[in-house]
């Protein structure tokens, strides 16, 4: 339920994985986003309990503000369903309060799953579901953990792959600014964030700088920079204070 940009991007994702669109059912409040997912080639049906009806699994892509609102429109239609919630922070307890006869789960992907490179954490790491893992393993990594650690995941890696496209973009930019063409350094660009993704699940931090690094080099007058000019620490400084203000909202 729901086509915004999360439901959108589970939808592609899952089509990319070879699920046929036309068997991927789309409900969302809002006639634009219908109208996208139609054209898209999805299943698009009336109503949430319509696209329920024959669902193996039913994804609850909406706002967490919308979610009491939209679940309680349909919810006895989800008896005996396999329930996953992806909107953040709304507690395991609270979907089973609204949902009582469903088996409900909590799935926190990130926006890379409409590329089928996405990392999704899924609760509750004890009541683990096949059927569930199958679906999120379609678009990527996944792993099973309890209830406190998909909200920490939610900040570092839901939210975190926009700051990480900042960064990129600040790369991309100087890449533009010394003269390279846009194509080629959007390419290049891209093939060293990948590249180096790979490497660290296999190799230290450290040990990958290290590897590139000679003296009196070029990499070595880039790394000393970023210490001249504070870098790594004022980025530090700022995930922490961001953390500690997402800490805020978790504990309201």
């Amino acid at each position: 339920m729901g086509f915004g940009r999360m439901g959108k991007s589970i939808a592609l994702g899952l089509s990319k994985a070879g699920i046929d669109r036309r068997s991927i059912a789309v409900y969302d409040a809002l006639p634009e986003a219908l109208e996208e997912a139609l054209k898209l080639g999805f299943k698009v049906c009336e109503s949430a309990s319509l696209a329920t009806r024959h669902a193996n699994v039913v994804i609850i892509a909406v706002k967490p503000g919308d979610v009491e609102k939209a679940v309680k429109s349909f919810a006895e239609d989800l008896s005996g369903k396999v329930v996953v919630s992806v909107a953040a922070l709304v507690k395991l307890e609270t979907l089973e309060k609204l949902i009582p006869k469903a088996s409900v789960y909590r799935a926190m992907p990130n926006i890379a799953v409409e590329v089928n490179k996405g990392f999704t954490a899924l609760a509750p790491a004890e009541r683990r579901n096949e059927i569930v893992e199958k679906v999120f393993g379609a678009l990527g990594e996944v792993v099973w953990v309890d209830e406190k650690a998909l909200d920490m995941l939610t900040f570092f890696s839901a939210s975190t792959p926009a700051a990480v496209a900042e960064l990129y973009d600040a790369f991309l930019l100087s890449a533009l600014r010394a003269g390279l063409p846009y194509h080629i350094a959007k390419k290049a660009l891209a093939a060293v964030f990948r590249g180096v993704g790979a490497l660290v699940e296999v190799k230290d931090v450290s040990n990958v700088r290290d590897s590139v690094i000679t003296p009196r080099g070029v990499t070595i007058r880039i790394i000393e920079k970023l210490y001249t000019y504070g870098v790594k620490q004022r980025l530090l400084k700022a995930l922490k204070d961001a953390y500690e203000e997402y800490e805020k909202v978790l504990g309201s």
